[in-house]
Parts: C-alpha cells; sequence; structure tokens
C-alpha cells in the first residue's frame, strides 16, 4: 500500500497477506498499522501527526501441500517510503529464508518454493527490514512476522492401538459398554472439519453398536449367548470432515468374545444307566464313571455327584474328578452275586457355583438312575471257617483222624472240592488229608515233650477249575499222655547222724 508523507511522517512498511485456498480462491489480508500510522479507508486518507516508528505484522498464510508448477505467493511487504523507483531493498531472514521462502527484494512479493506439510511443522518465525538501497541504512526497524501454514484435508484418521481384543459377559444387557476407541487425525482440530472424527460400524451389526461421536462400542442385543457364538470381529469406521462426503477415513478391528456365565443347568444325557460290575471287584476300587453335560466353561460347569437315595447307597460312593467332571463311583463293601444280583442307585449332579441372575432357568442340577448289574464269578472255594484249630494225643497212632475242614463252591454250579496241604514245610509231613472229605489224620507218632504244637496249610480246589484254589490256616495241638516216670534231677548222698531222732527230715 503506498502512503504519501509529510515532512513529519516516518516511513512505515506494511505487509499485504493473500492466501490460497482450496478451492483455487484468493484470500487478501487485512493491512495492519500502529495507531500514529496512516492508512487508506475507501480512498480517504487520514492523517495522524507524531507518528511512531515500528511494523505491526498481520499473520502470512501458506497452504501446505502446494504441488503446483510455481512457487505460491504467500504475501508482499511494502514501505510507504517505497516511491516505486527500486530505491528500497527489502530483507527476508528467519526460519526457511532463503531457501523455503524467497523475497523479490524490490517489490517485496514473497513465495514459498517447496511443498510444505503442516503436521510436520505449523509455522515459520521470520524477520522483515526495509534499507535505503543506496544507503544501505535502515528505512524501518527490523520486525517479526509468522508464516503459518495452512492445513489441508491430507491426513486420515488413524487408530494406534488396534486390532482390539476385548471380552464381555454374555447375556449382558442391552447397551452395555464393550470398549471405547480412539482415532487420531494428525490435521489441524482448529481450522474447519479436517480432524473433526465420526465413528461408525462397518462389521458387527446388529450385535453392537459404535457411538459415532465418543466411539464407545456397546452391545446392541438382548440376551447374547456364548453358546450359540462365541467370537465376533467387529470393524469400526473414523472418518473426518465429520463424515461428510470426500472424508478420509480410517478403520480398525475390535475383536470381540462373550465370556461364559452359568446360565446352563447341568443334564444327563440319558435318565437310565446301567453298570455291570463283577463281584470280585476289591473294595475301594473305582467301578464306573458317569457324566452330566453343561454348556457353560470353567468354574460355572463345576458340579459335585451325589447317591440321593437307592438300595445301593451303602455299598458305592461317588466322587468328583474335577479335571474331566465325571462321577466316578467306588465300591465300598464286596460284592456277592449269590447274594444281591443288582442295586439301584439315584445321581444327581448339581452345580457348585450358581449365579442368581439365572435362576429362572434353573434348577441347575439333575438325576438320572444307573443300574448296576452284579457279574458273576468263578469263585475259589470258601472254608467254613478262616482258620481251624485242632488237637491229638501224642500217643496216637499212625492214621488216626485229628479232624476235618470244610470248603465248597460258593458259585451257583457248587462244583465239588478237592483238598490237599500245602506242603512247603517239613513238619508239615506229619499230616495226610483225605482229598474228597477233607479229614486230616497223623502220618508219624508225636511226642509232645519235643514239639506241642504243628502249623499246616490246607488247600481247597475245585474239581472243575483246578486253578481257583483256596488256602485256610490249621494249628494242630499235641496233648500230652502219661508216658514218662518220674526221675530225680541229681544223684543224692546223705549223711544221717546216729542221734537222729524218728521223723526229722534229712533230705529234700
Amino acid at each position: 500500500m503506498r502512503i504519501t508523507s509529510t515532512s513529519c511522517i516516518c516511513p512505515v512498511l506494511v505487509c499485504l497477506c493473500f492466501v490460497q485456498r482450496c478451492y483455487g480462491a484468493a484470500h487478501h489480508g487485512s493491512i495492519k498499522v500502529t495507531r500514529n500510522q496512516t492508512k487508506h479507508i475507501e480512498g480517504e486518507t487520514e492523517v495522524h501527526h507524531r507518528p511512531k516508528r515500528g511494523w505491526v505484522w498481520n499473520q502470512f498464510f501458506v497452504l501446505e501441500e502446494h504441488m503446483g508448477p510455481d512457487p505460491q505467493y504467500v504475501g508482499k511487504l511494502h514501505s510507504n517510503s517505497d516511491k516505486g523507483d527500486g530505491s528500497v531493498k527489502y530483507i527476508l531472514t528467519g526460519e526457511g529464508a532463503g531457501t523455503i521462502f524467497i523475497i523479490d527484494d524490490t517489490t517485496g512479493d514473497i513465495h514459498s518454493t517447496k511443498s510444505l506439510d503442516r503436521e510436520q511443522k505449523t509455522h515459520y518465525v521470520l524477520h522483515a527490514q526495509a534499507i535505503d538501497r543506496r544507503t544501505n541504512k535502515p528505512l524501518e526497524p527490523e520486525s517479526e512476522f509468522i508464516i503459518k501454514v495452512q492445513d489441508i484435508n491430507d491426513n486420515a484418521p488413524k487408530f494406534t492401538d488396534g486390532p482390539y481384543i476385548v471380552t464381555v459377559p454374555e447375556m449382558s444387557e442391552m447397551g452395555t459398554s464393550v470398549l471405547q476407541v480412539t482415532a487420531t487425525d494428525a490435521d489441524d482440530p482448529t481450522y474447519g472439519n479436517s480432524a473433526r472424527v465420526v465413528y461408525s460400524i462397518l462389521q458387527g451389526q446388529p450385535y453392537f453398536s459404535v457411538d459415532p461421536k465418543t466411539g464407545v462400542i456397546r452391545t446392541a442385543l438382548h440376551n447374547m449367548d456364548r453358546e450359540a457364538r462365541e467370537h465376533y470381529s467387529v470393524v469400526i469406521q473414523a472418518k473426518d470432515m465429520a463424515g461428510q462426503v470426500g472424508g478420509l477415513s480410517g478403520s480398525t478391528t475390535v475383536n470381540i468374545t462373550l465370556t461364559d456365565v452359568n446360565d446352563n443347568p447341568p443334564r444327563f444325557p440319558q435318565k437310565h444307566y446301567q453298570l455291570y460290575v463283577p463281584e470280585s471287584a476289591q473294595v475301594g476300587s473305582a467301578v464306573g464313571k458317569i457324566k452330566a453335560n453343561d454348556a457353560d466353561t470353567g468354574s460355572n460347569a463345576d458340579m459335585k455327584y451325589t447317591i440321593i437315595n437307592g438300595d445301593g447307597s451303602g455299598v458305592f460312593s461317588i466322587s468328583t474328578d474335577k479335571e474331566t467332571r465325571e462321577g466316578i463311583l467306588s465300591l465300598k463293601k464286596p460284592l456277592n452275586y449269590e447274594k444281591k444280583k443288582s442295586y439301584t442307585l439315584n445321581i444327581e449332579g448339581a452345580n457348585t457355583h450358581l449365579d442368581f441372575r439365572f435362576s429362572h432357568l434353573g434348577p441347575f442340577k439333575d438325576v438320572t438312575m444307573l443300574k448296576v448289574i452284579v457279574g458273576d464269578v468263578d469263585e475259589p472255594p470258601l472254608f467254613t471257617l478262616p482258620s481251624y484249630v485242632m488237637e491229638v494225643y501224642e500217643n496216637a497212632k499212625i492214621g488216626t483222624p485229628v479232624g476235618t475242614v470244610t470248603a465248597h463252591d460258593p458259585d451257583a454250579a457248587n462244583s465239588l472240592v478237592r483238598y490237599f496241604i500245602d506242603h512247603n514245610t517239613e513238619e508239615e509231613r506229619y499230616f495226610t488229608i483225605d482229598a474228597s472229605t477233607g479229614t486230616i489224620k497223623t502220618a508219624k507218632i508225636f511226642d509232645r515233650e519235643e514239639t506241642p504244637w504243628y502249623n499246616i496249610t490246607v488247600a481247597a480246589s475245585e474239581i472243575d477249575n483246578p486253578g481257583l484254589v483256596s488256602h485256610v490256616p490249621v494249628g494242630v495241638r499235641i496233648l500230652d499222655v502219661n508216658d514218662n516216670p518220674p526221675e530225680l534231677a541229681r544223684d543224692y548222698d546223705v549223711i544221717v547222724c546216729e542221734n537222729t531222732k524218728p521223723g526229722q527230715v534229712t533230705l529234700t
């Protein structure tokens, strides 16, 4: 701007700022001078006396990412002492001066020679001076001004933390908050809508929704059931320009897993089961397994098995395998096929961790009936007594009966039994046994004073199955008879005095 000066008015340097907008329209910055400077208003000239030196600069703007073939025009420096005869020289120093920003030292026109990125540097601080080209003396004091890089929408929103992995309990109420995602936009948030982000859901409906302003993801359906579907992949989009057409967008994936709650009662697959257990099963051993299914997982599927009634509750017990969640049936008492051939058990499986929010879906237990069939096993002969004690006089003749052991086949076949003495020791050869009757007889003459007691082992086996053998201990006591005359322990010498009175003891 050219200003007519008088002898009492100092020259003033003003700046003209031009901003190239995104759509190609030229914007003229206002001219700002000090209170004592002169400015044009609608063609009139207003003169203030006692002018004061100094420059007050408006902010210059340059559009980022300029890709035109020519340097981008930034603005103009002009001193009111410039008569247009080239006597005034404009000098530009500071950030980017001479490299990024060049000035025509005669006209004061400033151009940008490079494409700038606002996201790397938002503004440049420069200094301007006008000097007399002939004397090199400054016409104005050096003044500082700023060239601000004007933003364009050249950055898409970005999710810095994705992809996300989150969980939400199944059966949650509709609108339950799952996660808040945040996208950042490197564009200028103070200028236009370039950095104004709106969220939307591209994938994951109708199960989830997202708040367009906050990015909070929520459940969008009632009673989402983990047992029906456990995993969801939700794609969230963030779009700038407030979601308008032409805005840039970015997206992220949110992998959502429904966590389990105890909303499924245990159920036995069958209402009746049958189990075969041989009568030879050992007390304390596991004889069978049973399992109720539970669609839940973890502690929500834990359960306890109980025998609640039945005629076998005193014969069997049940425990829970924590790893497999099976009921382990064990034997408490011996089985005997000949006495009882089957048992009936009512078994209950019940969850141990209940969630009372879902009690209306219960009861969280189930009952089944288990019939135990006792299997007949070919058992060895069974002696009538666990042990026998017999007696015989020491003067008994060979072949004298000592006593009889009795065994029978406990099975329904009732096979005949054979007896024999298990000859494992030398002393057992003092006796024989009748193989058919089990009668034990003497085989030698005994001397009670030498051996008063004999221990033997009698075995019994079935004729039809000799491999099944039972054993029983038999103790034989040898009874004394009077077969030994008395004997003095030693020879005695007795001296009797001649005057010993009759009846006086002389020796014992």
